[in-house]
Protein backbone atom coordinates (compact mmCIF):
# COMPACT_ATOMS: atom_id res chain seq x y z
CA UNK A 1 0.00 0.00 0.00
CA UNK A 2 0.97 3.78 -0.66
CA UNK A 3 3.06 4.47 2.33
CA UNK A 4 2.70 8.03 2.16
CA UNK A 5 1.05 10.31 5.44
CA UNK A 6 -2.59 11.13 6.42
CA UNK A 7 -4.61 12.51 4.70
CA UNK A 8 -3.93 10.34 1.81
CA UNK A 9 -5.25 11.25 -1.94
CA UNK A 10 -7.61 8.25 -3.79
CA UNK A 11 -7.42 10.06 -6.92
CA UNK A 12 -9.15 8.96 -10.07
CA UNK A 13 -10.94 6.18 -8.31
CA UNK A 14 -13.69 4.96 -10.20
CA UNK A 15 -16.08 2.43 -8.96
CA UNK A 16 -18.14 0.32 -11.32
CA UNK A 17 -20.08 -2.70 -9.95
CA UNK A 18 -21.48 -5.63 -12.56
CA UNK A 19 -23.97 -8.19 -11.65
CA UNK A 20 -23.48 -11.17 -13.72
CA UNK A 21 -26.16 -13.61 -14.84
CA UNK A 22 -26.77 -15.37 -17.94
CA UNK A 23 -28.03 -12.71 -20.19
CA UNK A 24 -27.38 -10.23 -17.29
CA UNK A 25 -27.11 -6.13 -16.84
CA UNK A 26 -24.14 -4.36 -15.86
CA UNK A 27 -24.43 -1.17 -13.94
CA UNK A 28 -21.83 1.50 -13.31
CA UNK A 29 -21.58 4.31 -11.24
CA UNK A 30 -18.46 7.08 -10.62
CA UNK A 31 -18.00 10.27 -8.38
CA UNK A 32 -15.35 12.61 -8.17
CA UNK A 33 -15.60 12.93 -4.29
CA UNK A 34 -12.80 12.67 -1.38
CA UNK A 35 -13.22 9.85 1.42
CA UNK A 36 -11.23 11.99 4.19
CA UNK A 37 -12.65 12.87 7.53
CA UNK A 38 -10.51 16.06 6.25
CA UNK A 39 -10.98 16.89 2.89
CA UNK A 40 -14.01 18.36 1.21
CA UNK A 41 -17.64 17.55 3.88
CA UNK A 42 -15.35 15.21 5.72
CA UNK A 43 -17.60 11.77 4.71
CA UNK A 44 -15.72 8.65 4.22
CA UNK A 45 -18.65 6.88 2.65
CA UNK A 46 -20.08 7.81 -0.82
CA UNK A 47 -23.20 6.46 -2.53
CA UNK A 48 -23.22 6.53 -6.31
CA UNK A 49 -26.08 5.77 -8.91
CA UNK A 50 -25.88 4.27 -12.50
CA UNK A 51 -24.08 6.70 -14.83
CA UNK A 52 -26.34 4.83 -17.62
CA UNK A 53 -27.36 1.38 -19.35
CA UNK A 54 -24.97 -1.24 -18.70
CA UNK A 55 -23.39 -4.44 -21.03
CA UNK A 56 -24.96 -7.81 -21.09
CA UNK A 57 -22.48 -9.80 -19.55
CA UNK A 58 -22.24 -13.68 -19.31
CA UNK A 59 -21.16 -15.70 -15.98
CA UNK A 60 -21.89 -18.90 -14.18
CA UNK A 61 -19.38 -20.02 -11.49
CA UNK A 62 -19.12 -23.53 -10.37
CA UNK A 63 -17.47 -24.78 -7.26
CA UNK A 64 -15.82 -28.14 -7.41
CA UNK A 65 -15.48 -29.97 -4.29
CA UNK A 66 -12.88 -33.23 -4.42
CA UNK A 67 -12.90 -36.39 -1.81
CA UNK A 68 -9.88 -38.51 -2.36
CA UNK A 69 -10.43 -42.07 -0.58
CA UNK A 70 -9.13 -43.57 2.32
CA UNK A 71 -8.10 -46.23 1.31
CA UNK A 72 -3.92 -46.36 1.69
CA UNK A 73 -2.36 -45.27 -1.87
CA UNK A 74 -5.33 -42.93 -2.57
CA UNK A 75 -3.57 -39.67 -2.89
CA UNK A 76 -1.97 -38.99 -7.08
CA UNK A 77 0.36 -36.55 -8.34
CA UNK A 78 -0.71 -36.96 -11.40
CA UNK A 79 -2.78 -33.36 -12.89
CA UNK A 80 -6.73 -33.87 -12.91
CA UNK A 81 -9.10 -32.20 -15.21
CA UNK A 82 -13.27 -32.43 -15.23
CA UNK A 83 -15.71 -31.39 -17.68
CA UNK A 84 -19.66 -30.82 -17.20
CA UNK A 85 -22.13 -31.61 -19.31
CA UNK A 86 -26.21 -30.22 -19.22
CA UNK A 87 -28.87 -29.11 -20.83
CA UNK A 88 -27.02 -26.88 -23.03
CA UNK A 89 -24.19 -28.56 -23.91
CA UNK A 90 -20.90 -29.06 -22.00
CA UNK A 91 -18.57 -26.32 -20.64
CA UNK A 92 -18.03 -24.88 -23.98
CA UNK A 93 -21.70 -23.09 -22.94
CA UNK A 94 -23.91 -22.49 -20.37
CA UNK A 95 -25.19 -25.66 -18.25
CA UNK A 96 -28.51 -24.67 -16.98
CA UNK A 97 -28.74 -28.25 -15.34
CA UNK A 98 -25.48 -30.78 -14.89
CA UNK A 99 -26.06 -33.92 -16.04
CA UNK A 100 -23.12 -35.58 -15.87
CA UNK A 101 -19.87 -35.12 -14.67
CA UNK A 102 -16.14 -36.33 -16.73
CA UNK A 103 -13.08 -36.58 -14.28
CA UNK A 104 -9.77 -38.04 -15.08
CA UNK A 105 -5.62 -37.30 -15.10
CA UNK A 106 -2.87 -37.02 -17.34
CA UNK A 107 -1.36 -40.74 -15.80
CA UNK A 108 1.43 -38.55 -14.98
CA UNK A 109 3.84 -38.69 -11.65
CA UNK A 110 5.51 -41.11 -9.95
CA UNK A 111 2.05 -41.70 -8.02
CA UNK A 112 -0.31 -40.98 -10.80
CA UNK A 113 -3.33 -43.94 -9.37
CA UNK A 114 -5.76 -42.27 -7.59
CA UNK A 115 -8.99 -43.74 -5.44
CA UNK A 116 -11.72 -41.07 -6.10
CA UNK A 117 -14.24 -40.93 -3.17
CA UNK A 118 -16.80 -38.37 -4.51
CA UNK A 119 -17.34 -34.98 -6.34
CA UNK A 120 -19.76 -32.33 -5.17
CA UNK A 121 -20.48 -29.45 -7.32
CA UNK A 122 -22.26 -26.29 -6.66
CA UNK A 123 -23.38 -23.55 -8.83
CA UNK A 124 -24.80 -20.39 -6.61
CA UNK A 125 -26.33 -18.71 -9.74
CA UNK A 126 -28.83 -21.63 -10.16
CA UNK A 127 -29.16 -22.26 -6.34
CA UNK A 128 -28.39 -25.73 -7.06
CA UNK A 129 -25.92 -28.49 -5.78
CA UNK A 130 -25.11 -31.49 -7.17
CA UNK A 131 -23.98 -34.92 -5.76
CA UNK A 132 -21.83 -37.26 -7.68
CA UNK A 133 -20.39 -40.71 -5.77
CA UNK A 134 -17.28 -42.31 -7.09
CA UNK A 135 -16.06 -45.00 -4.45
CA UNK A 136 -13.44 -46.09 -7.17
CA UNK A 137 -9.97 -46.33 -8.53
CA UNK A 138 -8.42 -44.56 -11.73
CA UNK A 139 -5.49 -46.12 -12.10
CA UNK A 140 -3.62 -48.01 -14.61
CA UNK A 141 -3.06 -50.85 -12.26
CA UNK A 142 -6.15 -51.26 -10.48
CA UNK A 143 -9.69 -52.50 -11.46
CA UNK A 144 -10.63 -51.72 -15.06
CA UNK A 145 -7.49 -49.90 -15.55
CA UNK A 146 -9.46 -46.42 -16.76
CA UNK A 147 -7.69 -43.01 -15.45
CA UNK A 148 -11.19 -41.14 -16.37
CA UNK A 149 -14.80 -41.69 -15.48
CA UNK A 150 -18.10 -40.64 -16.22
CA UNK A 151 -20.37 -40.47 -13.09
CA UNK A 152 -23.89 -39.18 -13.26
CA UNK A 153 -25.27 -37.48 -9.67
CA UNK A 154 -27.04 -39.32 -7.52
CA UNK A 155 -28.92 -36.47 -5.59
CA UNK A 156 -29.36 -32.90 -6.38
CA UNK A 157 -30.05 -30.25 -3.68
CA UNK A 158 -31.32 -27.00 -3.42
CA UNK A 159 -29.14 -24.25 -1.93
CA UNK A 160 -28.95 -20.09 -1.35
CA UNK A 161 -29.14 -18.61 -4.74
CA UNK A 162 -26.18 -15.92 -5.45
CA UNK A 163 -25.32 -14.05 -8.32
CA UNK A 164 -22.25 -12.96 -9.21
CA UNK A 165 -21.04 -9.37 -8.78
CA UNK A 166 -18.02 -7.81 -10.51
CA UNK A 167 -16.52 -4.32 -8.58
CA UNK A 168 -13.74 -2.98 -11.31
CA UNK A 169 -11.63 -0.55 -8.86
CA UNK A 170 -9.55 2.37 -11.11
CA UNK A 171 -6.66 4.54 -8.30
CA UNK A 172 -5.62 7.59 -10.16
CA UNK A 173 -1.93 8.23 -10.71
CA UNK A 174 -1.89 11.75 -8.11
CA UNK A 175 0.96 11.45 -5.42
CA UNK A 176 -0.26 9.61 -2.58
CA UNK A 177 -3.26 8.10 -4.52
CA UNK A 178 -3.72 5.16 -3.06
CA UNK A 179 -4.93 4.49 0.38
CA UNK A 180 -4.23 1.58 3.33
CA UNK A 181 -7.49 1.51 4.57
CA UNK A 182 -10.54 -1.31 4.57
CA UNK A 183 -12.20 -0.53 1.55
CA UNK A 184 -15.90 -2.37 1.65
CA UNK A 185 -19.37 -1.54 -0.28
CA UNK A 186 -22.74 -2.59 -0.48
CA UNK A 187 -25.23 -3.11 -3.84
CA UNK A 188 -29.12 -1.93 -3.78
CA UNK A 189 -31.54 -2.72 -5.83
CA UNK A 190 -34.95 -2.74 -6.56
CA UNK A 191 -35.52 -6.20 -4.97
CA UNK A 192 -33.13 -5.70 -1.94
CA UNK A 193 -29.74 -5.12 -0.85
CA UNK A 194 -26.28 -6.97 -0.49
CA UNK A 195 -24.76 -7.48 2.48
CA UNK A 196 -21.32 -5.51 3.08
CA UNK A 197 -19.26 -6.80 0.94
CA UNK A 198 -15.12 -6.24 1.72
CA UNK A 199 -12.65 -5.93 -1.41
CA UNK A 200 -9.95 -7.75 -0.58
CA UNK A 201 -7.79 -9.97 -2.70
CA UNK A 202 -4.46 -9.67 -2.28
CA UNK A 203 -2.52 -7.96 0.87
CA UNK A 204 -1.55 -4.45 -0.87
CA UNK A 205 -4.96 -3.51 -2.90
CA UNK A 206 -5.80 0.04 -3.92
CA UNK A 207 -1.93 1.05 -4.58
CA UNK A 208 -1.73 4.26 -7.02
CA UNK A 209 -2.64 3.79 -10.47
CA UNK A 210 -3.70 0.33 -10.37
CA UNK A 211 -7.03 -0.92 -11.71
CA UNK A 212 -8.67 -4.44 -9.81
CA UNK A 213 -11.56 -6.65 -10.35
CA UNK A 214 -13.47 -8.29 -7.21
CA UNK A 215 -15.68 -11.05 -8.29
CA UNK A 216 -18.02 -11.75 -5.71
CA UNK A 217 -21.12 -13.82 -4.83
CA UNK A 218 -23.91 -12.49 -3.06
CA UNK A 219 -27.94 -12.34 -3.44
CA UNK A 220 -29.63 -11.03 -6.40
CA UNK A 221 -30.91 -7.64 -5.56
CA UNK A 222 -32.36 -6.78 -9.18
CA UNK A 223 -32.08 -4.08 -11.39
CA UNK A 224 -28.65 -2.22 -9.66
CA UNK A 225 -29.99 2.03 -8.72
CA UNK A 226 -27.14 2.36 -6.11
CA UNK A 227 -23.58 1.54 -5.01
CA UNK A 228 -22.65 2.67 -1.12
CA UNK A 229 -18.91 2.22 -1.36
CA UNK A 230 -16.61 3.36 1.79
CA UNK A 231 -13.45 2.80 3.98
CA UNK A 232 -12.88 2.15 7.82
CA UNK A 233 -10.40 5.16 8.29
CA UNK A 234 -7.96 2.80 9.43
CA UNK A 235 -4.06 2.55 8.40
CA UNK A 236 -1.67 4.68 7.93
CA UNK A 237 -2.31 7.42 4.85
CA UNK A 238 -6.36 6.10 4.63
CA UNK A 239 -8.27 9.14 3.07
CA UNK A 240 -8.62 8.68 -0.51
CA UNK A 241 -10.93 11.05 -2.68
CA UNK A 242 -13.74 9.07 -5.30
CA UNK A 243 -13.75 10.34 -8.63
Amino acid sequence: MSSSSSPCLWAKFAEFVSAMTAGGVAAAGSSIRWLDRNEDDGQIVRELVPAGDGLLLFNVSYHIAIKTGSVNGASSDSKVFVKLYGEKGDTNKMILAISRFLIGHTNEGLRAGWFLDSVQISVPVHGMQYMFPSHRWLCKDEADGKVEVEIYPSEVLEIEKLINYEVTVVTGDKHAAGTNANVSCQIYGDEGKTEVLVLKSRSNNFERDTTEIFRIEALDVGTIYKIRIYHDGKGVGDGCELI
